[in-house]
């Protein structure tokens, strides 16, 4: 009976298998194009929509490979990039460069009548008396108006600076941005932030609307963000040239926004490189699309079907007559099914509304503004204190404490000094100020981590049941992508170093709960009897006998908080966090690997230091606690 089921399944798959892959009819069905995704809502917008006419048309698979903007340029130069739809060339600083020297093949352009640059809600200037918003910036016009305005667009860490948004980090635009901040003296009362990713972007601009606070952030179309919200570009001097526009004299102009394929791609797939090159959409059209897939929840596969059905015209513009046809077949419903789709595919799906749990979330946080405030304000202000605190300690005596730490709790005179010297290099290759930054997030982090995780460890050994309920949370809570964790920090405390404390102490406060209880559940239950014999209240046994002989494992709970503090450095900063993690994450993006290597490397400096520092506590810990 076993052999004749094996035997009917293996009959069944490569029937299953025959049946999908006779559905394509032409040369390329089973090839696989990969388009560049860099994140924004556009680029898979315009990859879903070439995707379903090469599915369609030509039976190809495809899929996305997200990354960076210089990142997926490099993978279009090594061929693991076929298709990019969506090349800023402003943006990638070596474009005309590697497209001179044949690295890469240009089709044509998607669209070039976008803008970008400064831009406030029309609210800051006009005010809003629907929502009872008067204005805040009444004169506020062009870029060096800003001069004026600083109080109104304040700092959240900084209060007596306002806060200009800057460019993603590694962005080219981000460098004429920064230029244009200096080049009108905005230095003097502004702080240029840079914001990590265009998602914490959008994020702290789409907050601030909603709770009709002032901001100025620069942004770009094609965008939903610009297509649902009322916002102002800021005026500047007309575009002259090249050379004023990157050092910041003059506005954004329109970016050539082209499609690109790798060398390979062009050379192999002749239809879809014809296909491409007469691909080109416009701006507007695009910010409809997504305004459209923004106000129904349409996922980017039907977005692209409602696109193609709403712009007809394209249809003939992009393809032959013979192709037209097939196409506008497909999106009238009469395309012929592939009978195997429900091998692959689980035919039905609970509908999930996640909109409602966006908009719900954002509702909360708004109701709670002044809640969340409060704590932001608390954060920042703690992370300031310890990084003065830091950068008052001159650099020699920095290292002095580091060697003497070092020694004593390595017994090596050595190791202090090896020690010392790797910090030393922080400083020489000119990373001292990014160390302290890092370090102030850091302990910050540690310091709220052990203020409640140690009295939550301590609480859950003297309970079963609620060791019981938190372990699966733990458990949840320690195996949850980081990333997760960035989502309620920048929702509820916008972007900077507050929210990057927060989620790093929701990261990190896990080891020290449960060590702290496992600890002090290890302790020999006839010790513990023996103590309260003695008359010792069970408080009393706790805090003088329990805690005591659980130190050496509380203090490996401590080591792993902050190893696993440090573990976050780089990835909050994707949402503002300053220090060492922007320097690593603007390396990344630019594909700088110096910087990017000396940056990494100094991460793994401090972690070594602070791990063999606290390695050494709990050595000390354990000899006390053995007698010796």
């Amino acid at each position: 009976m076993k052999k004749f089921i094996c035997t009917l399944l293996i009959i069944l798959l490569i029937i299953g298998t025959t049946v999908a892959h006779s559905s394509n009819k032409n040369d390329y069905s089973g090839n696989e194009i990969i388009f560049a995704d860099a994140g924004w809502d556009s680029v898979k917008f315009h990859n879903a929509v070439a995707g379903l006419i090469a599915e369609v048309l030509y039976g190809y698979t495809w899929r996305e490979v997200p990354g960076s903007s210089a990142v997926l340029h490099e993978g279009l130069i090594n061929g693991e990039v076929d298709i990019h739809m969506e090349e800023w060339t402003d943006n990638i600083a070596t474009y005309e460069g590697d497209l001179e020297s044949g690295k890469l093949v240009e089709l044509g352009i998607n669209f070039d009548d976008n803008f970008q640059g400064l831009y406030v809600p029309r609210y800051v200037i006009e005010g809003d008396p629907e929502r009872g918003i008067e204005p805040m910036a009444p004169d506020l016009k062009y870029v060096w108006d800003l001069k004026n305005y600083h109080n109104v667009f304040q700092d959240a860490e900084n209060p007596n600076m306002g806060r200009i948004y800057g460019g993603i980090p590694g962005w080219e635009v981000d460098t004429i941005l920064y230029n244009k901040y200096l080049h009108y003296d905005l230095d003097d009362n502004f702080i240029y932030f840079r914001p990590g990713s265009d998602a914490a972007l959008a994020s702290a601009i789409t907050s601030a609307y909603e709770r009709g606070e002032p901001i100025v952030a620069y942004y770009w179309e094609p965008t939903w963000l610009l297509g649902k919200l009322d916002m102002v570009l800021l005026q500047d001097e007309p575009y002259i040239d090249d050379t004023a526009f990157k050092e910041g004299k003059t506005e954004l102009p329109p970016v050539e926004v082209t499609i690109a394929v790798s060398n390979n791609f062009y050379k192999n797939n002749p239809e879809m490189v014809n296909f491409l090159s007469k691909y080109k959409t416009s701006s507007s059209l695009t910010s409809k699309a997504l305004a459209y897939m923004q106000d129904t929840g349409a996922d980017y596969e039907e977005t692209a079907k409602w696109f193609l059905q709403e712009h007809d015209n394209l249809i003939d513009e992009w393809l032959n007559e013979e192709d037209a046809k097939i196409i506008r077949t497909y999106l009238a419903g009469n395309e012929v099914q592939d009978s195997a789709t429900w091998l692959y595919e689980i035919p039905f799906k609970i509908p999930l509304d996640l909109n409602k749990i966006d908009e719900s979330i954002r509702a909360f946080s708004v109701k709670y503004d002044s809640f969340f405030n409060s704590i932001r304000l608390v954060l920042g202000n703690l992370v300031s204190i310890i990084y003065n605190i830091l950068a008052f300690i001159p650099w020699f005596i920095f290292l002095i404490v580091v060697f003497l730490l070092g020694w004593r709790m390595s017994n090596s005179i050595g190791k202090g000094i090896l020690y010392a010297i790797l910090l030393l290099l922080i400083g020489v290759v000119g990373f001292w100020s990014h160390m302290i930054q890092t370090l102030s997030i850091v302990i910050a982090s540690v310091v709220i981590s052990l203020l409640f995780g140690f009295p939550i460890g301590v609480f859950l050994s003297t309970s079963d049941k609620a060791d019981r309920i938190m372990r699966p949370i733990l458990d949840t809570m320690q195996t949850m992508p980081v990333f997760v964790y960035l989502i309620p920090a920048l929702l509820f405390f916008g972007l900077g170093n507050p929210p990057a404390v927060i989620a790093t102490t929701i990261y990190a406060i896990v080891p020290i709960i449960r060590l702290t209880n496992h600890g002090i559940r290890q302790i020999e239950e006839e010790l513990i009897e023996a103590s309260i014999a003695f008359g010792s209240t069970k408080l009393q046994s706790l805090i003088k006998v329990q805690i005591p002989q659980a130190l050496p494992t509380i203090m490996a709970g401590v080591n792993q908080t902050l190893m696993m503090a440090m573990s976050m450095v780089v990835t909050t900063s994707m949402i503002g966090a300053t220090g060492l993690g922007m320097e690593v994450l603007i390396g990344v993006n630019r594909i700088e690997i110096g910087r990017g290597l000396i940056s990494g490397i100094a991460v793994v400096i401090i972690a070594v230091i602070l791990d063999r520092i606290t390695q050494g506590l709990v050595k000390r810990s354990e000899v006390n606690n053995s007698g010796k």
